[in-house]
């Protein structure tokens, strides 16, 4: 017998039984004395039973594990396709099992009435899922060591003995969010291949290029497998919990995608992929699970890096054959071959053509349709075809066929023919898969958006006339507060198979239907009967502010008598938070408040000592004017004497003195300035694609202006003041949106002693929208928006924006003429290390600040 042959771990036998091994007489005379071999299957049941005990007793070191595996693997396998059980009656039971880490022999119970031996099921791999086989390491559960190719045979002679199994092809994986939701495989996903048409043909050529050699697809079977590809969707998530077999798990890290697997919707759910390559990359593993083939993995994944290196960072929109055969490592000449049998003109023609014919007959000929463009088997039989239905058609057969080789998607034949969209969406939808209807929800709500934009002012008004009554009465209107939100007020779902993008007269139905809603009126024309907001809302700011100068030097001196701590918002910008609370309250845009209900806004907003009544008179206080007096000296005592010059900043016609003493000074002329104007703003904004030639010039051309937001030149007490005009009426813009917003930077932490504040989270304010929490880092210009737009993130910010980067939870708050009041500006924009953004931003200097271009590409919605 050749040593090679023997197990590491096991112990060699001497040279001189070597020696006589060599004799074929002196084996056969050894085997019928009863010696056993290695691989014999004679001997393999024999084999797995000393193989389980040596391992039990610790004869395996850890450093052999893998020389163990292989031997016992291949020696259950033969035990197992000869239905040869290796323990004789009432024998325990020993397998050998990965449970976790660690390689253990497992004592199994095949009788109830064996209570020393475990009763777990044992997890047996019927099926290649190597992504299952870790899943169930991560939990834990005992998984059996097997050969490849023999879980089958192996979990039929475990159960066929009384052993409890449990076949990886029955042991059930889910995928749920954080929140507890499961994901589940729905037709409104998108296709994995939606934009992506290439990644066809990157899938056939794996399946007839690195099948292996043993096997050969027929010309049939690939393209079946090609058309259950097309019909795989794909879902983005920020991140996922994985169950496996009910029990809660952290996929791997080496993992970013799961399959879904369903006849009808198979899935995709990827999560973790910073750039649309590491997303599809992702996704190899996945696909070639759903597709069961398990050998396309690894080719298709490293095809995908390959072509990655071949084509860069640019987004692919079709492949030509050098850049296949790249990816694959073959010649360009069998790359041609192969992609005219894996599609062929004609098959591709007809794919496009089908939709379109469907569509223009009718869906009740859509059978006849199909059974007519089949039959064509070339293009002249095709034309034929197309003849026939020649008297519904736009153009001639010929010359449609022309049009169809020219465009890629039977959507870009649908513009170029320019059919009814609603007609042609529901010709995909008889059609079904690998046809999809054409949704187009982000030209939807940026459509919708823009058109509520431009109406804000008279939906504004018809809410405003619908609750003054309310707050005339005294009544609190948090109804209107809500609808002021617009949060329900989003495109019709049912336009989306309708229409590409919602016509005018829609949009107009759609906020009329939301304002009689609300109880309002609908005339979105008709002149507000109303004083203008703008009067109302500056008025009642000006007398609540007064309210708070006068109820300011009462809460002082009734904390000193009663020796009790008044509320930090007292000590810093009273004003400023009791103006924030009024807006929240919604009152200030209906009726002018007097002075009671003013006293109940700031009482609210600013917080009163327990047990101050909520009154300006001082026998209701139980105050004395010499109180008074003592409360007025410590709130106005100079913190330090001297005359010194300080730098100042002007916002507006106002000039400021700047310093960490004047922030409740700052920050309350800086609440007053926020004005109707920029709490309407959307802060919507396109940025352009950044390349290495932006911001670069010719000799003797005039640049690209840039804006830089670190303001270089200005001090540091300059810079703090600005920074805290920005992050106050970015505030104040919030708070029109959201319901919940916490203020969480350096700032909170100064003005209103905010312990859990500070600059090193990384962001300046958490909001809440619905379940989940969005991270909002301002950053302040004093100058308008330019053509090329620079801000600077620090260390922790850009820590904040990476630990974000999967999904939409970090953003940035851009405020433009930060201290210009009639031309501020707020800009929403996306995560700089987002997939979706990265190729919006670019680094400048040494990688702290950041570069985009907010204005360079601006389409407007009605060329959209």
């Amino acid at each position: 017998m050749d040593d090679r042959d023997l197990p590491a771990f096991i112990p060699s036998i001497p040279q001189s039984v070597r020696r006589l091994l060599a004799d074929r007489t002196v084996v056969t005379r050894l085997r019928r004395a009863g010696l056993r071999i290695w691989d014999d299957a004679d001997f393999a049941a024999a084999a797995v039973k000393d193989l389980g005990t040596a391992l039990a007793v610790g004869h395996v070191p850890d450093h052999l594990s893998v020389a163990f595996k292989k031997q016992y693997g291949r020696s259950l396998a033969l035990a197992a396709k000869h239905r040869a059980w290796p323990w004789a009656a009432g024998e325990p039971v020993q397998l050998a099992v990965a449970a976790g880490p660690v390689l253990t022999a497992l004592t199994v119970s095949t009788t109830s009435t064996d209570s020393t031996a475990s009763t777990a099921e044992i997890h047996v791999s019927d099926e290649t899922a190597p992504l299952k086989e870790s899943l169930i390491e991560l939990v834990e559960q005992p998984l059996l060591v097997t050969a490849p190719g023999a879980g089958a045979e192996i979990a039929e002679l475990l159960e066929a003995n009384g052993v409890p199994v449990a076949r990886l092809s029955s042991t059930h994986v889910e995928l749920q969010r954080p929140d507890g939701e499961l994901v589940t495989p729905q037709d409104a996903t998108e296709f994995l291949v939606n934009g992506r048409e290439w990644l066809v043909t990157m899938v056939g050529l794996a399946l007839e290029l690195k099948s292996g050699a043993f096997l050969r697809h027929s010309e049939q079977r690939v393209r079946a497998l090609l058309d259950r590809f097309r019909t795989i969707r794909l879902v983005r998530e920020e991140e996922v919990e994985v169950l496996v077999a009910g029990v809660k798990v952290k996929p791997p890290r080496t993992t970013r995608s799961l399959p879904l697997s369903d006849d009808e919707h198979p899935t995709v759910v990827v999560w973790d992929s910073r750039s649309a390559w590491e997303e599809i990359k992702s996704c190899a593993s996945a696909i070639s699970q759903l597709l069961q083939q398990p050998s396309l993995h690894d080719s298709l994944e490293l095809a995908l890096v390959k072509l990655e290196q071949y084509v860069g960072n640019e987004p692919v929109s079709d492949l030509d054959d050098p850049a296949l055969a790249f990816a694959f490592s073959t010649t360009e000449a069998r790359i041609a071959e192969l992609r005219r049998s894996l599609s062929g003109e004609v098959l591709v023609a007809i794919h496009r053509l089908k939709p379109v014919l469907v569509c223009l007959a009718g869906a009740e000929r859509s059978q006849e349709v199909e059974e007519a463009l089949g039959r064509a088997t070339s293009e002249k039989a095709l034309v034929t075809a197309l003849g026939r239905y020649q008297d519904i058609l736009p153009l001639p057969a010929t010359e449609l066929l022309g049009l169809a080789r020219g465009r890629t998607e039977p959507a870009d034949l649908r513009d170029g023919l320019q059919l009814d969209f609603q007609l042609f969406n529901a010709a995909l939808v008889t059609l079904g898969p690998p046809y999809a209807p054409l949704y187009h929800p982000e030209v939807h709500a940026e459509v919708f958006e823009a058109f509520v934009e431009q109406n804000a002012v008279a939906i504004r008004d018809r809410l405003r006339e619908q609750y003054a009554p309310f707050a005339a009465r005294g009544e609190d209107v948090p109804g209107y507060v809500a609808a002021l939100r617009l949060d329900d007020l989003v495109p019709d779902p049912a336009w989306l198979p309708r229409f590409a993008a919602p016509p005018e007269d829609e949009m107009r139905a759609r906020v009329a239907d939301w304002l009689r809603s609300h109880g309002a009126d609908d005339d979105l024309a008709r002149p507000c009967d109303l004083p203008p907001v703008e009067e109302i809302r500056s008025e009642n700011l000006a007398r609540i502010g007064r309210v708070v100068e006068e109820l300011a030097p009462l809460v002082a001196a009734w904390c000193i008598r009663h020796a009790v701590t008044q509320s930090s918002a007292w000590n810093s910008a009273p004003g400023l938070e009791a103006g924030l609370g009024l807006g929240r309250s919604g009152l200030c845009d209906l009726v002018l408040l007097d002075r009671e209900r003013l006293l109940h806004v700031v009482g609210s907003s600013l917080g009163l000592p327990d047990g101050m009544p909520l009154s300006t008179d001082l026998s209701t206080l139980g105050l004395s004017t010499s109180d008074l007096s003592t409360g007025t000296a410590q709130r106005t005592r100079s913190p330090g004497g001297g005359s010194v010059t300080r730098p100042t900043i002007t916002m507006g016609h106002t000039e400021l003195q700047v310093g960490i003493d004047q922030y409740a000074a700052i920050a309350e002329l800086a609440g007053r300035s926020v004005d109707e104007t920029f709490l309407s703003q959307s802060g919507k904004v396109t940025l352009s694609p950044m390349t290495q030639r932006e911001g670069r010039r010719s000799p003797g051309t005039v640049g690209i202006r840039t804006v830089v937001a670190r303001m270089a030149g200005a001090s540091e007490e300059e810079r703090a003041a600005i920074g805290l005009v920005g992050e106050v009426v970015a505030r104040a813009w919030m708070e029109r949106r959201y319901p919940e917003v916490y203020w969480r930077s350096g700032y909170a932490a100064i003005l209103h002693g905010d312990p859990d504040a500070s600059d090193g989270h990384g962001y300046d304010f958490e909001v809440r929208r619905g379940r989940a929490t969005v991270f909002y880092e301002v950053k302040s210009l004093t100058q308008p928006m330019s053509e090329l737009t620079e801000f600077e993130l620090g260390v922790s910010e850009i820590k904040a924006a990476n630990r974000h980067a999967t999904g939409n939870r970090y953003r940035i708050l851009l405020v433009t003429s930060v201290v210009d009041p009639s031309d501020r500006r707020i800009h929403d924009l996306p995560n700089p290390f987002s997939a979706k953004a990265r190729d919006r931003f670019r680094i400048v200097g040494q990688g702290l600040r950041y570069r985009c271009s907010p204005m360079a590409n601006i389409r407007s919605i009605a060329e959209k």
